[in-house]
This record gives structure tokens, C-alpha cells and sequence, in this order.
């Protein structure tokens, strides 16, 4: 069930999805409400690319990579506490990363909905990178039977609750 022999996925919550899908506000309010420690893999994207530079397997500079974050993750997660749970999002969640077992969910707008929520975050912007980034995180969950949150239209509540229920038997353990 591992990737890691002496780390338990069953400690790790992974919440993943294209920008503006609401990752980082979904689990920063759902770590808050069940005591769950909260990690934003996009906020240790430098640290980690300083990392992986260190260790030969990418150019530091060259921009966010494609080495594997997990490693790092895992690290760093061992850090914080043994024994807590760990909500762990960003949009270097993968499923080849997370893996697309109970312990996993992606959020997924519509590309329309992408655009507008973009847009709203920054009127007049450069949003290609991030629609490009929607088409990738779609693409990589084809296939997977990855559980996925289409959050079209939903509140931030909403989301939560729908992230509540797709976490249902974990919260009852």
C-alpha cells in the first residue's frame, strides 16, 4: 500500500487539480476543521527544485521540472509530526505520485469554469500556462479510476463537504 517502506500513506491525505480548481482553500479548511496538519506542495516548489538540483537530477532555474516530487514530500512530511495525518495539495499532486487510491481526490473544473475563475483572480491575465496545465492533470486522470470532485459551480462549503464525503470512512476511523 506504501510507496515507502517506513512512511503510511493511510497518515496522508492527497488533494490535488488544475490552478484555480480551489486546492489550496479546500484543504486548508478541511485540515483546519479535522486537526489534520496542512502542506502545500507548490509553496516548497523552490525548495524543492534546490533539492532536486543538489541531487544532479534537474537545473536549478530551468523552471518547476517533471523530477519526482515524492521523495521530497515524504521527507518533509516525516518532519512535521509522527503519527498526524497530513493534507498534502498542490498541483504537483499527480496520481502517478498520490496514486489514485481512498486516500487521493482531484478537484476538476470545466476549462470554462478554469477560465472564469482565473479570470476573476486576475482580471486581464496571462492564463494560458494554467489552462495548458488543466489539459495536463486531465490527461493524466484518464483512465486512472483517480476519484475526482468536479467542483463547477460549487461554493467553497460546498467543496469541502463534497471532499468530507469522498473522505467519509477515514473521518469515521
Amino acid at each position: 500500500m506504501t510507496k515507502d517502506s517506513d512512511v503510511d500513506d493511510a497518515n496522508i491525505i492527497w488533494i490535488g487539480g488544475p490552478a484555480a480548481a480551489g486546492k489550496t482553500t479546500v484543504s486548508r479548511l478541511f485540515a483546519q476543521k479535522h486537526g489534520f496538519v496542512y502542506y502545500s506542495v507548490d509553496a516548497h516548489a523552490f525548495a524543492h527544485e534546490k533539492r532536486a538540483a543538489a541531487a544532479g537530477i534537474h537545473v536549478l532555474g530551468t523552471g518547476p521540472g517533471d523530477f519526482d516530487r515524492r521523495p521530497m514530500i515524504i521527507e518533509d512530511v516525516r518532519s512535521l509530526a509522527a503519527g498526524v495525518t497530513v493534507v498534502v495539495e498542490g498541483a504537483f499532486v499527480t496520481p502517478s505520485m498520490a496514486g489514485v487510491g481512498e486516500n487521493a481526490v482531484w478537484l476538476m473544473p470545466s476549462q470554462d469554469e478554469q477560465r472564469a475563475r482565473l479570470e476573476r483572480r486576475d482580471p486581464g491575465g496571462d492564463h494560458e500556462g494554467c489552462v495548458w496545465g488543466w489539459g495536463l492533470v486531465r490527461s493524466q486522470l484518464q483512465n486512472t479510476g483517480a476519484r475526482v470532485i468536479v467542483v463547477d459551480g460549487q461554493t467553497v462549503e460546498q467543496t469541502v463537504m463534497a471532499v468530507e464525503q469522498m473522505f467519509k470512512d477515514f473521518l469515521e476511523k
